[in-house]
């Protein structure tokens, strides 16, 4: 996201990240909040109970805290607007799939294959096909290989909101993962609201399984992940993001580390 001067933005978060933890861990110790501090790892729904009424949408990267859970709901004990603490009165809960701890993001990873071996995924506009290749010393090698869906690279028209999405090429790398064996939520957030008027208008704004079971965070908004509209691999149809059949989404899963570069040519 932040291109200009990034080698000094990150150090100075990377910095200040031991003085904010400090300094948040003391609000939350002197509001009876607890230590563990959490984040969504996509937008997702919030609701008033276990599975009850969706009553917001937060964002990725929206960090709160919990004391209470239930199963696989998290019950929010409080959060940060304005990078400052505040409990919640009110009972907020959301789904443990679509959260983790908080920590800097940029940190060492594990890996799961031996050193010198990388792994990087190729996405050719042209053709929608999507590799996985591995690379070693001496060699190198294509461990699969589908087709996908693109971003449908035009704007949509006024009436729609007029918002443009396109899969734009570029080097990007794997942020993180998200599994969800029952189906991953997806939520039509706010401002896409004109998109989905007649969704909107009947009360439903989540989608469990429109994104498959398996998605990949590249940045810049970008996920690869599974779909729910096998008909559309192969077309631009999408926001932005890569869509691969939900079988081969969980291959490209099982392959990939965070870490791992992709790169969309044209």
């Amino acid at each position: 996201m932040h291109r200009l001067f990034l080698p000094f933005l990150l150090l100075s978060h990377l910095l200040a990240l031991p003085v904010q933890a400090s300094i948040d861990r003391q609000q939350e110790r002197d509001h009876g909040a607890p230590a563990q501090t959490l984040q969504m790892i996509t937008i997702g729904a919030v609701r008033n109970a276990p599975d009850g009424r969706i009553i917001d949408i937060w964002d990725k990267e929206t960090r709160f805290t919990s004391n209470q859970s239930e199963g696989d709901w998290i019950r929010v004990s409080g959060h940060f607007p304005d990078q400052r603490w505040q409990p919640l009165e009110q009972a907020v809960w959301v789904h443990r799939y679509y959260t983790e701890t908080f920590q800097p993001r940029f940190t060492a990873q594990r890996r799961s294959r031996p050193p010198g071996i990388n792994r990087y995924i190729e996405i050719n506009k042209s053709s929608f096909e999507l590799k996985v290749i591995e690379e070693g010393a001496q060699q190198r090698k294509v461990l699969m290989k589908t087709i996908v869906a693109l971003g449908m690279d035009r704007c949509l028209p006024k009436e729609r909101g007029g918002r443009c999405y396109y899969t734009e090429p570029g080097e990007y790398a794997v942020r993180w993962k998200v599994q969800d064996d029952e189906g991953i939520e997806w939520c039509i957030p706010k401002y896409m609201e004109k998109e989905y008027p007649e969704d909107i208008a009947r009360g439903q704004r989540c989608f469990r399984g429109a994104i498959g079971t398996h998605a990949l965070n590249i940045g810049k908004s970008y996920a690869i992940h599974g779909t729910s509209n096998p008909a559309s691999i192969g077309t631009r149809a999408s926001r932005g993001c890569v869509r691969a059949r939900n079988e081969e989404m969980a291959k490209i899963y099982s392959l990939m580390d965070v870490g791992d570069k992709v790169i969309i040519t044209e």
